[in-house]
């Protein structure tokens, strides 16, 4: 049973009610104190500092803004039955681009002689009614008929157990900058619900009313045969909010809404068509267990737990992930498989990269290369590093050229000449591929060339050269070691680990393999597949090197999910957007503890401010509290989160 007409109760206003309305607005209106006026000739604020100008079928507030009020009506049948909160479909499930929409509920028991005559009375004579008027034209009126029989049998029978009527309605109220946008943003919600089929529902303005809609919106509840009368514990299903956040008939279980008006309500979390994600920590742990609620507790890197729950969503529609493993976390989904990158290796100076962008691709590379040598010479001061950068990348360019595996193998013009540009391609000969130790011949005798340029030069090349001949004898895994990751996986290899964090204790280390984790797999990820950075606050490289990697990531569509473990790290959401993205671009955003400083830079990357209530409990950093935020639907709650694996 969900809304039984009084239209069939014969029911009417009576004139007392009207006039305890009125008095209401005038004892409302009387309380306030007079507006400030700035040439604005209007009704006395009551809402608005400056009062309102009725116009026919809208308000106008100065010359700035213009609201509509209408009567929200719900078609007999149309939610009988329903599960508990189906209002909630009355809001928009997509963002409009014209105007703000509000909803309100008012409900109200309905007059003790008006309930009596109405259930003892008013029913039995609409059943007789029904059933003496014959057989029904059509099928659809015939089940009408029976429906509403049905619903007022209910509520005679819960009458008599106690049940009370209750009285509601619901109003809109839409907010825009001019009456044209009022009509567009009534277009746009009108689609919205066609789009997401929502049916049933009428919007109904009364014009000329309008200030007087406004004025009662707090006080009036509109009692007649057009509004719902229901039973008390009937009426107790049609609220706004019986969960704050996500109740998704398909999903996953992520906690419980802190939030929610109801005891334990699981928050079931669709992450379906989520391809691009931030997950910040911020030093907060998180419940996890594995298969089942059972058993579990606080993990460390909880962030990998989210990214884990969060990816598994495309993992099942049959998509690979790549989860890159800066932080420790030792859990692994199904269908895995793992590299240890301590041990394996990735030829810094070979260029992954596909015939269509050779060029794009070569640039990188050598960008890449570059930051690896300097970043484990440890060239501390920054004038030095800039100074060698130059060098390098210059001798670098030029040995692949003209000397690389004895002819060179790139040109200076690949444009012109693209067979020789795509002799720098990877292949699946890695052996015959040179590493930056063939570099050292190059390096050295770039010292008697820059001799003849000044002592300056010669000395800038010759420490140039000493430097990366002990670089590259200091890590010959990463520096003098052909590639060993397969050239091919498995249909079955659908989680691909890349485990760079055995090398966390050497930050320098992990940057500079992380980087050239990044470069290869961002190449063999193929469209629709995910990338999964766990922990990127545990490296250090300055943001312009990953840039090119994202617009491969971009081009090439596939889904970036970056997870930041810790609280106030110089490497956070806002410091490397360039590489993850604005928040506001997100698909999906979750966040823990934040500080202030981080609130700041949370809501200016979001282009919007995180509810005070949200900022509030997140600016505790209390242990297994997320907000979880989904884009498509702006749907967004605070989670005791427990995930499980």
């Amino acid at each position: 049973m969900k809304m039984m007409s009084k239209r069939k109760m014969k029911s009417e206003d009576t004139e007392n009610t009207r006039n305890e309305g009125k008095k209401l607005k005038n004892k409302l209106l009387n309380k306030i104190p007079a507006a400030e006026k700035l040439n604005f000739e209007g009704e006395k604020g009551f809402t608005h500092a400056f009062g309102y100008r009725n116009e026919d079928a809208y308000l106008f507030m100065g010359k700035k803004s213009v609201i509509s009020v209408f009567d929200v009506l719900i078609q007999y049948g149309a939610y009988n039955n329903a599960p508990v909160g189906w209002l909630l479909d009355l809001i928009p499930k997509g963002e409009l681009e014209h105007g703000r929409v509000l909803f309100a509920q008012r409900q109200q028991g309905m007059e003790k002689e008006k309930e009596s005559d109405v259930i003892e009375k008013d029913i039995e004579t609409n059943i007789a009614t029904i059933s003496d008027s014959g057989e029904a034209k059509s099928a659809k009126q015939r089940a009408q008929n029976a429906s509403r029989v049905k619903d007022m049998a209910l509520a005679g029978y819960l009458s008599g157990i106690g049940d009370t009527v209750i009285d509601s309605d619901v109003r809109l109220i839409v907010k825009s900058k001019t009456p044209e946008d009022v009509e567009k943003t009534i277009l746009e919600l009108k689609k919205n619900y066609k789009h997401h089929d929502v049916k049933g529902i009428i919007l109904v303005r009364q014009s000329g009313e309008q200030l007087e809609e406004m004025s009662s919106l707090l006080s009036n509840v509109t009692a007649d045969a057009w509004h719902a009368s229901d039973m008390n514990s009937v009426a107790a299903g049609r609220i706004f909010l019986p969960s704050s956040g996500f109740s998704d008939p398909q999903g996953t279980y992520v906690g419980t809404d802190i939030s929610a008006l109801l005891t334990n309500n699981p928050a079931i979390v669709d992450f379906t068509g989520i391809k691009n994600a931030t997950i910040f920590m911020g030093n907060v742990a998180v419940k996890s267990s594995i298969g089942g609620r059972e058993g579990g507790g606080m993990m460390i890197n909880s962030g990998s737990s989210v990214a884990h729950v969060l990816s598994e969503a495309n993992y099942l529609a049959g998509k690979r992930i790549h989860h890159i493993m800066l932080s420790e976390f030792g859990y692994r989904a199904p269908d895995s498989l793992e590299f240890d990158m301590s041990k394996e290796s990735i030829n810094p100076l070979e260029v992954f990269g596909s015939p269509e962008t050779v060029q794009i691709d070569a640039t990188a590379n050598f960008n890449k290369a570059v930051t690896m040598m300097l970043l484990l010479g440890s060239i501390a001061n920054e004038q030095r590093y800039a100074e060698l950068e130059v060098e390098l990348k210059s001798v670098l360019i030029n040995w692949m050229i003209d000397t690389a595996n004895n002819s060179g193998m790139y040109t200076r013009d690949p444009e012109n000449e693209p067979n020789r540009a795509e002799r720098i391609l990877a292949t699946a000969n890695h052996e015959n591929y040179p590493t930056p130790y063939d570099l050292l011949p190059a390096l050295n005798t770039n010292i008697a060339k820059r001799a003849s340029e000044g002592e300056y030069a010669r000395e800038k090349a010759d420490f140039l050269y000493m430097t990366m001949r002990t670089t590259f004898s200091e890590f010959p895994g990463i520096f003098h070691k052909a590639t060993t990751l397969p050239d091919i996986y498995k249909a079955t290899d659908r989680n691909v680990y890349y485990d760079i964090s055995k090398l966390a204790s050497n930050p320098q280390v992990a940057s500079a393999i992380f980087l050239n984790v990044l470069a290869y797999v961002t190449n063999r990820a193929l469209e629709g597949e995910q990338i999964v950075i766990h922990g990127l606050d545990s490296v250090d490289i300055p943001v312009k090197h990953l840039v090119p990697y994202r617009e491969r990531i971009d081009r090439k569509n596939i889904g970036l999910v970056t997870v930041f473990e810790k609280s106030e790290s110089k490497v956070n959401p806002s410091t490397y957007a360039k590489f993850t993205d604005r928040l506001s671009r997100q698909d999906a955003v979750i966040l823990g503890g934040l500080t202030e400083p981080e609130l700041e830079y949370i809501n200016e990357s979001w282009r919007r401010p995180l509810p005070n209530q949200v900022a509030n409990i997140l600016l505790e950093g209390n242990n297994g509290i997320l907000y979880f935020y989904r884009k498509k639907d702006r749907v967004g709650a605070l989670v005791d989160t427990h995930l499980i694996l």
